[in-house]
């Protein structure tokens, strides 16, 4: 059975990701939230799957339940970010 996460742990989760792009790209966290809605708008997957997605390529950890649409779009929009922070392991 899936563990559907709860709102505390979608808000730590979209946190979280928020660090890495605000600290990666040099904005606000505002700014990197922004983005990562409007990435999400843009590709049509939801904002947590992606940050979910995003904190998932960053570890590494692209497990069975990982949304590969959302993975993809990771790599596609900030994959040589992440390749040049080096925080990007090559399992994508």
């Amino acid at each position: 059975m899936a563990v559907i996460p709860t709102r505390r742990d979608g808000r730590r989760t979209l946190c979280a990701a928020e660090g890495v792009l605000a600290v990666l790209r040099h904005c606000s966290l505002d700014d990197a939230f922004a983005d990562i809605v409007r990435t999400a708008q843009r590709h049509n997957v939801a904002p947590l799957r992606l940050a979910e997605a995003l904190l998932a390529a960053i570890q590494c950890d692209t497990v069975a339940d990982t949304d590969h649409a959302a993975m993809s779009v990771v790599e596609q929009t900030w994959g040589e970010l992440l390749r040049t922070a080096r925080l990007l392991a090559p399992c994508l």
